[in-house]
């Protein structure tokens, strides 16, 4: 065995024990060249996994790729690692690289694997459909693109057919089937604010604000300028309630003006304003609109007085 083969036999099994696995195949002195380091390294691999150490599998193959061991098997059995971990759009990519590889077996293999994962996608999607009597426009049509670009154009149509729970549903369970694409999340906060739950979508956007994807962080920063000023102006109302509810009207008047000061045509703070001020319960028609009006006045003026006094 030469000396590069043996140092590599050596560094992954060392590598297996700080992690607290005695190697069963990797075994530096029962290896006598490149060919049986790469079986050693597969054997090894598959073992881990099937004990249900996934993620150790997985790292001891990429270990053995970065070490300068070639094989389209090293491959697959990182994307069969990756199922185990419920990474399955990162899967179907590994096996998608080898689906035009020589290796004829390795090839069928990668394909029969593709059409698993994404069967397995396909059927989750459609019982979701099915709960909601919603007969997919896009899922099953491979004409109109991969199978990514069909379950995002799904999510669309749905949340722009009024079906945005339906299209929020959807997000969540390709998500939850291991696709993990960032649009996704970028659909899933669409649907969220068609759902009135702008906090939880806006959330989401900041986080995509720091994304590689170029196109994707200039989107989620464009949402996060559109949405964060209407999700402090809910968060405020919220307290507002809870302070009127606990009697301190004083301080509820005093944040909606401070934050009528700095957005003086915020329509929900303003409102709500007019009816801390308004007061009383008339039963009348027309007693009723003459209060909201005065109410409606005394916030105008309120809130000129706050101005001036700044």
């Amino acid at each position: 065995m030469s000396s590069t083969t043996q140092s590599i036999a050596r560094e992954l099994a060392l590598g297996l024990l700080t992690q607290q696995w005695q190697p069963q195949w990797l075994s530096p002195s029962r290896i006598s060249g490149a060919e049986q380091l790469l079986q050693a390294c597969l054997e090894e691999a598959i073992a881990i996994r099937e004990a249900g150490r996934a993620q150790l599998s997985l790292e001891l193959l990429q270990a053995a790729e970065q070490a300068g061991l070639v094989s389209p098997w090293l491959i697959d059995n990182q994307a069969r690692a990756l199922v185990e971990l419920e990474e399955r759009q990162a899967a179907w990519q590994l096996w998608q690289r080898l689906i035009e590889h020589s290796d004829n077996a390795a090839a069928e293999n990668a394909r029969s694997m593709m059409d698993l994962q994404e069967s397995s996608l396909l059927d989750a999607l459609g019982s979701v459909c099915a709960r909601d009597s919603w007969v997919p426009r896009h899922l099953s049509d491979p004409t109109q693109g991969s199978l990514l670009e069909r379950v995002l154009q799904e999510i669309i149509t749905t949340r722009e057919s009024n079906a945005a729970q339906l299209s929020l549903d959807l997000a969540i369970a390709t998500r939850n089937q291991g696709w993990n694409d960032p649009w996704l999340f970028d659909n899933q906060a669409r649907a969220l604010v068609h759902l009135h739950r702008d906090a939880e979508a806006l959330e989401i956007w900041q986080q995509l604000q720091a994304h590689a994807d170029e196109q994707l962080a200039a989107t989620a920063n464009e949402m996060v300028q559109l949405y964060g000023a209407r999700v402090a102006e809910q968060e405020l109302e919220r307290r507002c309630r809870q302070l009127i509810e606990q009697g301190d009207r004083d301080q509820a008047e005093a944040l909606l003006l401070q934050a009528l000061r700095k957005a003086p045509a915020a329509p929900g703070l303003r409102e709500q304003l007019a009816q801390l001020l308004g007061g009383g319960s008339e039963s009348d028609l027309l007693s009723q609109e003459l209060q909201q009006r005065n109410a409606h006045l005394a916030v105008h003026e309120r809130l000129l007085d706050a101005l001036e006094q700044r």
